[in-house]
């Protein structure tokens, strides 16, 4: 298993059509393992089940419009709603995510395109939990070699807005390089080829005197949970780097085209 997280992100890719090939016991007591010894951050109180569609030979359906094709596995993403619920839940799952792509399991976000009528009948759901993200889990129908994989997603990142289009130098006028990012150019292009709702990619961050300030961009609703999903490849990309840090909301005020959602404070 591939453990550098650098390279986890770089080779994760969103999977559509699968084999049909359930995980088995193995693959899913690993998964699973991993879920209970991690946990979301910012005091968060999240879970992630796991929905196996045979159960007890009984077929279950999972509707996902067509947007998926032959998954037999999925996680299911649950929070109880608080201020910051969507963002630590995200940053959590995102962790879980890159875990099974070291496995070189196929995955793929799903906030919308999926029946949340069929997956709450597998899920006990308390008054205060909310369903927000699911995404199958298992053998891509279209599977390469790792390395090639690499190469297919280096292509697809390098698609993406330049660096300076996201990440900004004391205030939202003055893009950041990566020259100037420094030892912190790293982390943030792992942000930079994050995958994000509808690839709408709504994060925004602003460096301010050596402090990173996360924003947010309106996103179809999602923009809490790309934030998530960001943070996430930024801390863990710091934390493999040596680079320490923590997590805080400040006194940070919004930008007329970004709401200020929460920092990361080098230590």
């Amino acid at each position: 298993m591939i453990v550098s997280i650098i390279d986890l992100i770089k080779g994760r890719r969103s999977v559509r059509t699968y084999t049909g090939e359930p995980l088995g016991p193995v693959l899913t007591n690993e998964i699973t393992h991993f879920i209970n010894q991690t946990q979301p951050p910012l005091g968060v109180n999240a879970r992630i089940e796991f929905i196996h569609t045979d159960k007890y030979d009984q077929k279950i359906q999972l509707g996902t419009y067509g947007y998926i094709r032959g998954a037999r596995d999925y996680l299911a993403l649950i929070y109880e709603e608080s201020p910051l619920a969507a963002v630590g839940s995200a940053y959590w799952f995102e962790q879980v995510i890159l875990f099974c792509t070291g496995f070189e399991l196929g995955t793929c976000w799903m906030g919308g395109s999926f029946s949340r009528k069929d997956f709450k009948k597998q899920i006990q759901l308390n008054p205060n939990e909310k369903l927000r993200i699911v995404s199958p889990v298992g053998y891509a129908a279209d599977k390469k070699r790792w390395i090639e994989t690499l190469i297919r997603a280096d292509v697809h990142h390098q698609s993406r807005k330049p660096f300076g289009t996201y990440f900004y130098d004391q205030q939202f006028s003055i893009p950041l390089t990566e020259e100037k990012a420094g030892i912190y150019a790293q982390p943030l292009e792992m942000v930079r080829i994050a995958p994000s709702a509808n690839n709408g990619q709504s994060w925004r961050i602003v460096r301010n005197e050596g402090i990173f300030h996360f924003y947010k961009t309106p996103s179809y609703g999602f923009s809490d949970i790309d934030i998530g999903i960001a943070l996430c490849h930024f801390d863990q990309t710091c934390k493999e780097l040596g680079l320490s840090g923590r997590m805080e909301v400040g006194n940070v005020p919004s930008d007329k085209n970004a709401q200020y959602v929460i920092s990361w404070i080098p230590e």
